[in-house]
This record gives structure tokens, C-alpha cells and sequence, in this order.
């Protein structure tokens, strides 16, 4: 076990936002832990995943949808208008 799954220099919910508003189409579930384990070398179980987005899409700043058996994280549309200033 690397030292970053036991100590994160960034909160998970952050390091997460980031990605989703990299890809502010949208992004799958399997996706997003994909991207933390090889770009971040982060091992994130879905409970710890599913806690860092609940604490976002409560807070206003993702929105998400169950397509089949996976969640679609996207930005919310009131977050992208204040990043955008419109």
C-alpha cells in the first residue's frame, strides 16, 4: 500500500471536483476512479467516493444521475455560470 492511499496531501472532494470540471460534459463513475488511481495514485473505494460526492452534489457543486448501473458526475449548471461569469 502506497503512502498516499493513507495520507492525501489534497481532500479527496477536491482532488474530485477538479476532474469533473475537467470534463465538464461529464464523467462516469468508473472513469473518475480510473483518473485517481493512475493520475493521482489515489486507491479510492466507492463508499470514499460516493462520501466525497454526496458532500459535492449537497454543496451545490456537482450534479449526478444514475445512467445503468453508473453514476454520471457533471458540474452544476449555477458552479459553471459563476466559473464563467455569465
Amino acid at each position: 500500500m502506497s503512502k498516499r492511499t493513507l495520507w492525501r496531501t489534497s481532500p479527496l472532494f477536491r482532488v474530485v471536483i477538479e476532474e469533473v470540471l475537467a470534463k465538464p460534459e461529464g464523467i462516469l463513475e468508473s472513469e473518475l476512479l480510473e483518473i485517481l488511481k493512475k493520475k493521482h495514485d489515489l486507491e479510492v473505494s466507492k463508499p470514499e467516493l460516493y462520501q466525497a460526492l454526496i458532500k459535492l452534489e449537497l454543496n451545490g457543486f456537482i450534479t449526478s444521475e444514475f445512467i445503468g448501473k453508473e453514476l454520471k458526475i457533471r458540474p452544476s449548471k449555477s458552479l459553471m455560470s459563476q466559473l464563467t461569469g455569465q
